[in-house]
């Protein structure tokens, strides 16, 4: 009877570290998620300047030159 006990409190005291630990995690995993998302809207309203685009853009430098082959 004793042995139950205290298998039960082993069980609720793993559960609440359990808990508290997750809750811990959830509140990182959303704050990275919020910079990410914040991140990837900043540089999408970035890339909406033509000026910023031509640095940021390595295809958009090269937009309109034309491709020359060299002779082998």
């Amino acid at each position: 009877m004793m042995e139950e006990e205290t298998s039960v409190e082993k069980e609720n005291g793993y559960e609440d570290l359990f808990l508290q630990f997750s809750s811990i995690f959830e509140r990182w995993v959303k704050r990275v998620l919020l910079v990410l998302v914040s991140l990837l809207i900043l540089s999408q309203l970035l890339l909406q300047v033509p000026f910023l685009r031509y640095y940021m853009v390595k295809v958009e430098q090269l937009e309109g030159v034309p491709y020359s082959r060299t002779a082998s």
